[in-house]
């Protein structure tokens, strides 16, 4: 009995890697000035620096991003399920899409057409390098010989240790698509103050601290990385990502490397769909951390 192993778009990971660890990806979609486009595809590579800066030179340019729809869930996992396999899903967060939900629909559709089989989905309350992180260890648990249902488990108390803080440029944007309040956004603007975001428990993003100024907020993103439990070997981990400003992502990246020499770090750019929600100029740090998270 196989297990094939589904994330989303949001995950960030390369397509080199998904081919490595057989991983399958569902995308979502992304309207730059009513030009669509998916989030990933596999053989096109993504521009993240044009990307960017069209979205820096065009603050009122429009980008809209579409949750993928029950229907592109059942087409990607039915298959599998046919050919006598077993499916898990492991999805962006809940608290910021309702792509999980709809992975969900599509899962409970599919079991009841293939009873004998498993089909699963797993919330990873985290976008990005932190839904990234977990499902690389999904795929290494998958690899161990484990069943859909006991790496859901797993996942399920596992996410509660990721930490995800990020910064951005311009709130408007995370504004603009609902991930955060007016009043939030309005916090942001007054005295050069940087706000720096956090995903909650719930997996939604939420005002964390402010800096003044970039350069403190960046400084402050090493500093929480104190947090990171690194007892345990698995935890050695850091995932950077950037939307079009990897300069200040490579000097974060440097700054933990040094203060915590035996820890991997990871410098991406933000896939588009979550790009476009934070804006260019964001910076997103996750890593491990130890007790839940507030």
């Amino acid at each position: 009995m196989s297990l094939q192993l589904f994330t989303d778009s949001s995950a960030n990971l390369s397509e080199e890697t998904l081919t490595k660890r057989q991983i399958g990806v569902v995308s979502l979609t992304v309207s730059v000035g009513g030009e669509e486009m998916l989030c990933y595809e596999p053989g096109v590579a993504f521009d993240g620096e044009a990307f960017y800066a069209r979205m820096r030179e065009d603050k009122k340019l429009e980008t809209k991003t579409s949750m993928i729809n029950t229907a592109a869930f059942l087409a990607a996992f039915e298959p599998c399920l046919k050919a006598g396999g077993d499916v898990l899903y492991l999805a962006m967060s809940s608290g910021i899409s309702g792509t999980c939900s709809a992975g969900q629909t599509a899962a409970g559709i599919l079991q009841s057409a293939y009873p004998e089989r498993s089909v699963v989905v797993a919330d990873t309350l985290s976008a990005v390098a932190g839904q990234g992180m977990q499902v690389l260890e999904a795929a290494d648990l998958r690899d161990s010989g484990r069943g859909a249902a006991e790496i859901a488990s797993y996942i399920e108390r596992r996410r509660a240790q990721i930490r995800q803080y990020f910064i951005v440029d311009d709130l408007i944007f995370l504004k603009r698509g609902g991930r955060i309040s007016g009043s939030a956004a309005l916090a942001g603007t007054i005295m050069n103050l940087k706000p720096i975001l956090k995903g909650n428990e719930k997996g939604c993003i939420v005002l964390d601290r402010k800096a003044l100024g970039r350069r403190k907020a960046l400084a402050t993103l090493a500093e929480l990385f104190g947090e990171s439990d690194l007892d345990a070997p698995e935890n050695r981990r850091a995932g950077i990502v950037h939307a079009g400003c990897e300069e200040d992502a490579r000097l974060l990246a440097d700054r933990i490397a040094r203060e915590h020499p035996n820890v991997r770090v990871t410098v991406d750019c933000f896939e588009p769909c979550t790009g476009s929600h934070v804006g260019p100029g964001a910076v997103g740090l996750f890593f491990w951390g130890g007790e839940k998270r507030k």
